[in-house]
């Protein structure tokens, strides 16, 4: 069976001299293979073709047979890395935390213990004049965060 350590030796090899990166590797049962990249600027379809290609061209299916997929991390799933994290400083984004739930406001810093959020102003009412809120400070093992959509 192919291994995900396999697999991400190949990537860091192939997006070494690129801005691009691996989040996640995952190998499901029968050798499905998916592979996450991100990207300090952005991930083209061109991107992920390339890397499939890289991958396809080290591994030799007549001994292994596999299934490919090259994904860019997208908007939808948590940033987990320090460098996705970097991305969103000064961002909005949306936080989820057990003890607040959801809330949307913009990640203001982060180290590998906590992250600190500037949560979005509540909306107001012309009888009640709108609060500043405080800045939170979440452990970050603990908190979710993705980048939020805005409309």
């Amino acid at each position: 069976m192919i291994n995900k350590d396999q697999i991400a030796a190949l990537c860091e090899e192939a997006l070494a001299p690129t801005d691009r990166f691996l989040v996640d590797v995952k190998v499901k049962p029968q050798n499905v293979i998916e592979v996450y990249v991100d990207s300090d600027t952005a991930v083209s379809i061109e991107h992920c073709m390339e890397l499939s290609r890289f991958i396809e061209s080290k591994l030799d299916r007549d001994i292994e047979d596999f299934e490919l997929s090259v994904l860019s991390w997208g908007l939808s799933g948590a940033l987990k890395m320090d460098r996705q994290l970097q991305k969103y400083v000064g961002k909005d984004v949306e936080v989820k935390a057990k003890e607040l739930g959801k809330l949307q406001g913009k990640l203001v810093s982060f180290d590998d213990e906590k992250v600190e959020i500037a949560p979005a102003p509540k909306k107001t009412s012309k009888k009640k004049p709108a609060e500043e809120p405080q800045n939170l400070v979440l452990e970050r093992q603990k908190t979710e965060i993705k980048p939020a959509i805005i409309f």
